[in-house]
């Protein structure tokens, strides 16, 4: 049974692991502290510039457990895949400053601003959030475009490439559609392009993961 030491909000990671190790030396057991939702065990051989680099390294290979026999070295394929998800972050990084920089001051132009709340409220989750931070941002590029002299048509295809950093789904995209096209000034015009697509002039939005069409 490991020994469970609480890390208290403001706790410096280095000075928990050290009070760990102490603890696990001299009681000769394995410590256990969560530290920002990972879990780390110590024990008295436990080389913590390992674990410190470890831990570092843990929401980005999203490793839910560190220790307590951190390696030296990590092997090829950890290295590898760490080093892939560290350029996808990069370019992440690279994207979001773009996209801020381009939609700053801009806000998104509402017809129904009950209705979007309503969704803004009811999509707090993950999954759902990131479909509605899609659906402004997608938003707010388009109207920097319009502004600029482009029609709708002409930018909607372009800007929905600029969020890939949101990484949503082909289900989500549909969704995203349909929420524009409710509430936001240009969501007609929009739903009608989206559904052209798909070779769809009623009504509805076609939700391209599933082909149907979302009333």
């Amino acid at each position: 049974m490991n020994y469970k030491l609480d890390a208290m909000a403001g706790d410096n990671f280095t000075d928990v692991a050290e009070k760990a190790k102490e603890i696990a030396t001299e009681k000769k057991v394995t410590v256990e502290f969560d530290f920002n939702t990972i879990t780390c065990l110590v024990d008295s051989k436990t080389k913590l510039e390992w674990l410190l680099r470890d831990y570092h390294n843990a929401h980005r290979m999203e490793w839910k457990t560190i220790g307590t026999d951190c390696v030296a070295k990590y092997d090829a394929r950890t290295k590898a895949e760490l080093h892939k998800r560290n350029v996808a972050a990069e370019i992440d990084e690279k994207e979001r400053a773009l996209f801020a920089e381009k939609v700053k001051g801009i806000n998104i132009e509402l017809t129904d601003e009950k209705g979007w709340n309503e969704t803004v409220e009811k999509n707090s989750d993950p999954y759902g959030k990131a479909a509605v931070d899609y659906a402004e941002g997608w938003a707010k590029l388009m109207q920097v475009e319009i502004t600029n002299g482009k029609t709708l048509i002409e930018c909607a295809e372009k800007t929905s490439h600029e969020l890939g950093f949101l990484g949503i789904t082909g289900f989500m995209y549909g969704c995203v559609v349909g929420i524009l096209s409710q509430c936001w000034k240009h969501g007609e015009e929009l739903r009608k392009w989206h559904n052209k697509d798909y070779g769809h002039e009623g009504d509805g939005v076609v939700n391209p993961a599933i082909l149907t069409v979302l009333k």
